[in-house]
């Protein structure tokens, strides 16, 4: 499934703001016309290698309207190759509308992938290299207890459960992206970013909150170089900005040649599973 669903195209929002003074019944009311972005569509390459068994795939799309085109249409006939610095050259077969699936391509720490897509005459191409793996030493049930306070000023204690992290980052530049799963299913956390600017070499802590009796968490840490980790990043600070009170829309950070949209990336995923049952949690001091 692809990550971008919605690219800005030309279009003009009409925003109602109702100023309401306190104990007024009347308001005012102002118009505000803000014009987004004009963008023809474009071509929208989706692909991450990890060092984990093939095959991998490649998703090609077309970009669409912002406000009203839920699905984006695949792109379908194009000539897709991968090749790493070894000399390995992989010619991906489309099995599905817009899906491309490699055949040859082996995901191995310190290798340099370069994706060549070929459609309607224009060559797109991207470059990743993948880090060294990084290995969750451990995860943790830990008991967290916080007061909260309702209207009428009780206090109330409420206890949680979180799920902390730990591994050991190497000593040059990292960067990760942190997934949780929940009974196999993602879940909100799935684009939680890291880089190791105060922790570089040392041991490292990130924590799950909300953990839950009865169910079974899949924590997956992925190593990425700094391209694939700036997509990320300006993809999440889309996907939770606020379209009405912040910035206009933009499109997130690409390591794609002439002008197409989304990332190519490579990643080594390391990954530890912790079921929370009951005795566990009675367990937790």
């Amino acid at each position: 499934m692809g990550i971008i669903k919605k690219i800005i195209n030309k279009a003009s929002l009409r925003i109602i703001i109702s100023l309401l003074p306190f104990l007024m019944t009347a308001g005012c009311q102002k118009v505000i016309n803000v014009d987004l972005n004009n963008a023809a569509p474009r071509i929208v390459i989706e692909g991450l290698i990890n060092d984990r068994r093939g095959p991998y795939s490649i998703t090609l799309t077309k970009s669409g309207s912002y406000f009203n085109q839920p699905e984006l249409p695949s792109v379908s006939g194009a000539e897709v190759t991968i090749t790493d610095n070894t000399g390995t050259t992989d010619t991906l077969k489309e099995t599905a509308p817009g899906i491309y699936l490699t055949s040859r391509t082996k995901g191995i720490p310190g290798r340099t992938y370069t994706l060549k897509v070929l459609s309607e005459n224009i060559e797109y191409k991207g470059t990743s290299t993948m880090l060294n793996h990084v290995d969750i030493d451990s995860l943790t049930l830990v008991k967290s207890e916080f007061q909260r306070i309702d209207l009428g000023g009780n206090n109330h204690n409420r206890i949680h459960y979180e799920i902390h992290c730990f591994f050991r980052d190497p000593p040059q530049k990292n960067f990760y992206r942190f997934k949780v799963f929940k009974n196999d299913s993602i879940n909100t956390q799935s684009y939680r970013l890291y880089d190791d600017q105060y922790t570089n070499g040392e041991e490292t802590e990130l924590r799950v909150s909300g953990a839950e009796a009865g169910s079974t968490y899949r924590i997956e840490l992925q190593s990425i170089d700094q391209p694939t980790y700036g997509y990320y990043r300006t993809l999440s600070d889309l996907i939770f900005s606020n379209p009405l009170f912040g910035s206009t829309p933009a499109n997130p950070n690409t390591n794609l040649s002439n002008g197409s949209l989304g990332y190519f990336g490579a990643a080594a995923i390391s990954s530890k599973t912790i079921v929370i049952t009951d005795s566990l949690i009675n367990s937790v001091k």
